[in-house]
């Protein structure tokens, strides 16, 4: 993905009022064809991180003039299928889902059948994008979940004080059991446990992603371990689960017991600020607005370039010293995104719709 840096400009100042000449007419607006209909499925609602997905696609469908039509699949495999064969009967122009669950097959025949452009975010499939045998699956837009796991991991055990055994005791909460974010989220975890002898896993248990079951979660791991000292945490919902958990055991989160995470949630960041939470890394919540450029361009005749076409998202780490800097460059969490701008249908020369979000000072 191209990457570019974010400064932010003033609005150009009004001209001048004139008389404008009474024979010259102001050039039309270029605009669709139609108005074009974009299915997307997110796995649950239930999580702050699924929110921000739909709200920054809610943007983008607004300032091109799409209509959105979301779909929560409320951690139910069983309503991901079903949701697949809603937009497909429903005959939308174009669907961007994030096939959990194994259901980018279902999604890939389904949609070859009915000649509706795909893209895959967050997980992805074994099938690539722009295949030969799947030519409607335009392209796949997700974050570099084990690298982010890796930093996660090295940046926990590092900050952790060995025991009087020279041991540091860490536990281990991961994500939706089977799907490639978790798969790989793990690798990296795994990759830096190689790295770090020292460190012992006192158990591993599944949080599904989402805060109350990586709570119930954690709480029964720590009870039979009350010598963790570490948590890894999968993502945003999972360490507000473990840092709950850590205080109703009388301990203090950061204190105590440190934790790390991912996604740059809200209230992830604010536990970064305020020392609870050790490191936090994400910002492919944007993923779906970016999928949605790629789509919109693709249903005014203008496909995804091959070189765009599978985009893997640097993220963006984040740690107690780095908030200020982050709470400038991103307010409200959110970069400044020009949807029309990155558009080549509305500016030809357009950057890549993606972009990896960097600090801008």
């Amino acid at each position: 993905a191209a990457s570019f840096e974010m400064k932010y400009s003033a609005e150009p100042a009004a001209p001048a009022a004139t008389e404008a000449p009474a024979a010259t007419a102001a050039p039309a607006a270029k605009e669709p064809a139609k108005r074009y209909k974009v299915g997307a499925i997110v796995p649950t609602l239930n999580a702050q991180f699924w929110n921000r997905y739909y709200e920054f696609m809610k943007k983008g469908a607004e300032e091109l003039g799409v209509d959105l039509v979301l779909l929560n699949a409320d951690n139910n495999a069983d309503q991901m299928t079903k949701y697949i064969e809603d937009l497909v009967s429903q005959k939308v122009d174009g669907i961007i889902t994030v096939p959990y669950w194994s259901s980018d097959k279902k999604a890939l025949e389904d949609t070859k059948a009915a000649g509706i452009p795909l893209i895959f975010a967050d997980v992805y499939s074994d099938i690539q994008p722009q295949d030969p045998n799947y030519p409607n699956y335009l392209a796949f837009v997700g974050p570099s979940d084990e690298e982010a796991g890796y930093q996660m991991a090295t940046t926990l055990f590092n900050a952790m004080q060995p025991d009087e055994n020279g041991k540091k005791v860490v536990g281990w909460v991961e994500g939706t059991a089977g799907t490639s974010v978790a798969i790989d989220r793990n690798k990296g975890m795994e990759k830096a446990l190689a790295e770090h002898p020292e460190v012992v896993v006192a158990g591993k248990v599944n949080g599904n992603f989402v805060r109350d079951e990586s709570q119930a979660a954690f709480e029964s791991l720590y009870q039979a371990h009350p010598e963790i000292k570490g948590v890894w945490a999968a993502n945003g919902g999972t360490a507000t689960g473990v840092m709950t958990a850590i205080k109703n055991a009388g301990k203090v989160p950061g204190k105590d017991i440190l934790v790390v995470a991912m996604d740059l949630n809200p209230e992830n960041v604010e536990a970064v600020k305020n020392g609870e939470l050790l490191f936090d890394i994400g910002g492919h919540w944007l993923q779906g607005g970016f999928g949605l450029v790629m789509m919109f361009d693709a249903l005014n005749g203008l496909p995804v370039p091959a070189d765009q076409a599978n985009v893997k998202l640097k993220l963006l780490p984040l740690t107690q010293d780095k908030v200020s800097a982050f709470e400038e460059c991103f307010p409200e969490g959110v970069p400044p995104y020009n949807f029309k701008e990155h558009s080549r249908f509305y500016t030809p020369d357009a950057p890549a719709a993606s972009f990896e979000m960097q600090y801008c000072k």
